[in-house]
């Protein structure tokens, strides 16, 4: 027999019931239909973005969306898929955010399709982590919604939750209309994103661009080594002092010139590529820069006093799909890449830390060095130090080292970053000392510098692509001159530039002038196309120089760009409310007190370059 008190509670407790159950529901409900404006604010960041009056019509967006398929799935099957699709999304999209800083949109997916190499790794490390994430917050979200259909099943009115369920779904379709899917929560976002897969993809274009005979005054053309590495930043590549990491190329170069200050106009391989080899930043139509000729075009096209031309070569360790266009092949005598030494394309870029990708295509260059006449200009274009980084176990003087990508294990990842240039410049010191001796007492140059730099978690990075910060672009560059290759002026003007501020649009001015090419008439319309200056001319003031992640010929993850003056940098990311000014050579602090000329000399100049701002409002 109950005693009658607590007969009288458990009486309250069952008469209190279906109050109860209705603020769980109630609070289930706004959990679930809530949850993608929750994300949406976290990835919004700034109080100001959220004021957005867009944000108030993207938020009852979603809000009536979610809340009208919760009420849709009414059975068991449906709330499982209905939770483990809102999962997927969720997890995924906080990942894509922890690596990139954006939600997962259009832009992000067609980025990862055009590099795929780059993407893949990364999905596979993160795959397991990615399924047992989504399992856990699917569980989560099938509790949240069962809760709420058993609230509904308890009302009087059967027919009540459709008719609910069919307005909040016209109310969310017309927000959908008011609002472009770029700019909304997260989920739609998601969803727009697939379209990326069936866009339209322009083939490359295929010919080589044709010049005329370029006629020069000097008796030889100088033989010229190119060597363009791979995400190498300036902060870890030391020729010599405490703990180098490219000691043995240092040797073979003695009394070159360091160019201590060379910075990149892009973190992605493809626009850095582009932009060294036609002297062209990346801003502009996509047409007009495939359209320039480039450093091997107007190479084929040099003749020296005798009317003799150089024979042009490319050695890559790279695939050949790094290249926008198929040109390059039109426009070079020797052709070799990936493909030619393995047969085939790798397949994962993972792979990268276990072939010795640039052995095998500096093998390659020695053994036909013989067979390449006086003079040739050849680029040679290294990838070991791509992450995850090839290191050679026997000659690893920086330990402990690890090639996982995480937070908390980023000092062994460095070691292995640096490893890896320290086997590159081993390699590499192989292929410059043969093409020296293989030159004699013929004129000669070398070039070294990297496409891009490397981020170890500085502004909350990893690898490359996000950012336009000194981590990313500031890069080592270096120019050797045999005896006799440069006049005395030349050999000036270049140790006078060893300590300014120089991109990588400077390089193709620099070849043409150490080919004689700087003052031709005929390459005088390409040359006005071109912001660089030559570095073996006496220094000059130049007008800012735009620099971007984002271009119609590559499709970047989020937008992000800026301009370069000559001692001060603007950058600005999706996520910025307006521009970043720094100044350049130190530790990138950003230039805050009281109006600075370099930076408001930027500022004034991005107006004509950049009509909006990454984050998609009017540049003012």
């Amino acid at each position: 027999m109950i005693p009658p008190g607590v007969r009288g509670i458990l009486c309250r407790l069952e008469s209190s019931r279906p109050a109860l159950l209705g603020t769980s529901a109630a609070l289930a409900g706004s959990l679930v239909a809530s949850q993608f404006v929750a994300l949406d604010v976290l990835f919004r960041g700034s109080p100001a973005r959220v004021a957005d009056p867009r944000f108030v019509v993207d938020s009852a967006t979603s809000v009536a969306l979610v809340l009208a398929f919760a009420i849709f799935a009414e059975g068991r099957v449906a709330r499982a898929v209905l939770s483990v699709v809102a999962a997927a999304v969720l997890v995924l999209q906080l990942l894509v955010f922890r690596y990139y800083h954006t939600a997962l949109d259009v832009q992000v997916v067609a980025s990862a399709l055009h590099v795929q190499h780059e993407v893949r790794p990364v999905l596979m490390r993160a795959l397991p982590a990615y399924l047992l994430s989504v399992a856990v917050v699917a569980i989560v979200e099938y509790a949240l919604l069962s809760l709420v259909h058993h609230a509904l099943r308890s009302r009087r009115d059967p027919a009540r939750p459709s008719r609910t369920a069919f307005v909040l779904g016209v109310a969310a379709l017309g927000g959908l209309a008011g609002n472009g899917p770029r700019r909304a929560t997260p989920e739609i976002r998601a969803v727009h994103a697939l379209t990326a897969a069936f866009g339209r993809h322009e083939a490359p274009a295929s010919a080589a661009i044709t010049l005329p005979p370029l006629h020069v005054d000097r008796a030889e053309l100088p033989s010229i080594l190119f060597v363009l590495t791979e995400s190498v930043r300036a902060a870890d590549y030391r020729g010599a002092g405490d703990a180098p990491t490219a000691p043995e190329t240092a040797l073979a170069t003695r009394g070159r010139t360091e160019l201590a200050q060379m910075r990149a106009v892009s973190s992605y391989t493809a626009l850095s590529l582009s932009a060294i080899l036609t002297g062209r930043s990346q801003e502009g139509p996509r047409d007009a820069i495939l359209r320039s000729p480039s450093l091997f075009d107007f190479a084929h096209a040099a003749r020296d006093a005798r009317g003799k031309s150089p024979l042009v070569a490319y050695f890559s360790s790279q695939p050949s799909t790094v290249f926008e266009t198929d040109a390059v092949r039109a426009a070079v005598d020797r052709f070799a890449t990936i493909e030619t030494i393995r047969g085939h394309d790798v397949d994962d870029d993972a792979d990268y830390a276990d072939l010795p990708l640039d052995r095998d295509i500096v093998d390659l260059f020695l053994a036909k060095l013989p067979e390449l006449p006086s003079p040739s200009v050849v680029m040679l274009h290294l990838v070991g130090t791509h992450a995850p980084y090839f290191v050679d176990s026997a000659r690893a003087p920086f330990e402990p080292y690890d090639h996982v990508v995480t937070w908390s294990g980023m000092p062994k990842l460095l070691n292995a970053y640096r490893d890896s240039i320290y086997e590159q410049d081993r390699t590499l010191a192989r292929a410059v000392r043969a093409f020296i001796e293989r030159a004699g007492a013929r004129p000669w140059l070398v070039v070294f510098t990297s496409d891009h730099g490397e981020a170890f978690g500085e502004h909350g990075a990893i690898h490359h692509g996000q950012n336009l910060m000194d981590e990313q672009v500031h890069v080592p560059g270096w120019i050797a001159a045999g005896p006799g290759t440069l006049t005395p002026a030349q050999s000036r003007a270049l140790a006078d530039h060893a300590g300014r501020f120089v991109t990588h649009l400077d390089l193709l001015p620099t070849f043409l002038d150490a080919l004689g090419l700087w003052d031709n008439f005929s390459v005088a319309p390409h040359r006005a196309a071109m912001p660089g200056r030559s570095l073996l001319r006496a220094y000059q003031a130049r007008a800012p120089i735009p620099v971007t992640n984002c271009t119609g010929m590559f499709p970047c993850p989020l937008n992000t760009w800026g301009l370069y003056g000559d001692d001060r940098k603007l950058v600005s990311r999706v996520w910025d409310g307006g521009w970043y000014c720094t100044a350049l050579g130190g530790s990138e602090e950003r230039v805050v007190d009281g109006p600075d000329p370099g930076c408001d000399r930027l500022r004034a100049s991005s107006l004509a370059t950049f009509p909006l701002l990454p984050n998609g409002t009017p540049n003012r």
